[in-house]
């Protein structure tokens, strides 16, 4: 369900206990091949798609294409928000419809830059109204297993405008990927402590702007895209959020495992 699409009545009516999908992309540059809403578009696309594999009966709010961004702007079009601005924004979203009643809340994020962001935006809910739940997802995160069996880059492919990415847009909105432009780009930093790609996370971060690890934008192998391979990606990556959205509904998200004594 369409939050957009229904009248105030009709959510009225709703279920309290109703699954909230809220989703976060961003509006950046993603290499010379991607358009600058890829983030949001797969958001979107994502959203959309667990709606439907959850019998239609979640409340999908409008995907917010304005992400953490600030690291992008040295390559033109980027549009950013301060983390200050970004917070509020993503607070007020939520909390506005908390103040309707809804119980269950799924952020689904699908830009990097938002992430921390989005969990002190889960923190700050949390704390306005402690019998909700609010439930975070980057999601490639909750896939990252299967991900990264069914990837044919090398360790360092998967970053930005990447495999992963560039797969997923083909996959969902083909003719917007500038085929003729794909290449090999960027890198990750060589420090055994840092992330060396979406799908194996480093111990420690180093705040960077993408100017100072990508030539033109990208980073990571999308010459290994292929819509065939973005469907795998989204099959793989809903079954997921599928069963987060299950275990979002029967409360099995929080309980606890008690030490036996």
């Amino acid at each position: 369900m369409k939050l957009a699409e229904m009248t105030w009545e009709e959510v009225h009516a709703l279920d309290r206990n109703t699954v909230v999908v809220v989703p976060f992309g961003a509006m950046e540059q993603h290499g010379p091949h991607m358009p600058m809403n890829t983030d949001a578009l797969i958001g979107q696309a994502l959203a959309s798609r667990l709606d439907a594999a959850c019998g239609g009966d979640l409340l999908v709010l409008p995907t917010q294409w304005l992400g953490l961004s600030p690291h992008h702007m040295k390559f033109a079009g980027t549009i950013t928000a301060s983390p200050e601005t970004f917070i509020a924004m993503a607070f007020e979203i939520i909390s506005s419809i908390a103040s309707a009643g809804f119980t269950n809340f799924f952020i689904l994020n699908s830009h990097g830059g938002n992430a921390s962001a989005l969990d002190v935006v889960a923190t700050k809910c949390k704390t306005a109204f402690p019998d909700r739940r609010f439930l975070t997802c980057t999601y490639w995160n909750v896939a990252a297993a299967d991900l990264s069996e069914m990837r044919e880059s090398k360790l360092g492919g998967m970053g930005h405008a990447c495999e992963l990415e560039t797969s997923l847009v083909m996959a969902e909105q083909k003719d917007l990927v500038r085929t003729e432009r794909i290449a090999h780009d960027g890198g990750w930093p060589a420090s055994p402590y840092l992330a060396k790609d979406m799908l194996k996370g480093g111990a420690v971060s180093l705040a960077a702007t993408f100017d100072e690890i990508s030539t033109r934008g990208a980073v990571g192998d999308p010459t290994t895209s292929s819509a065939e391979k973005g469907v795998r990606f989204f099959e793989v990556i809903l079954k997921h959020l599928v069963t987060l959205v299950g275990d979002l509904r029967s409360g099995g998200i929080v309980r606890l495992n008690h030490i036996a004594r």
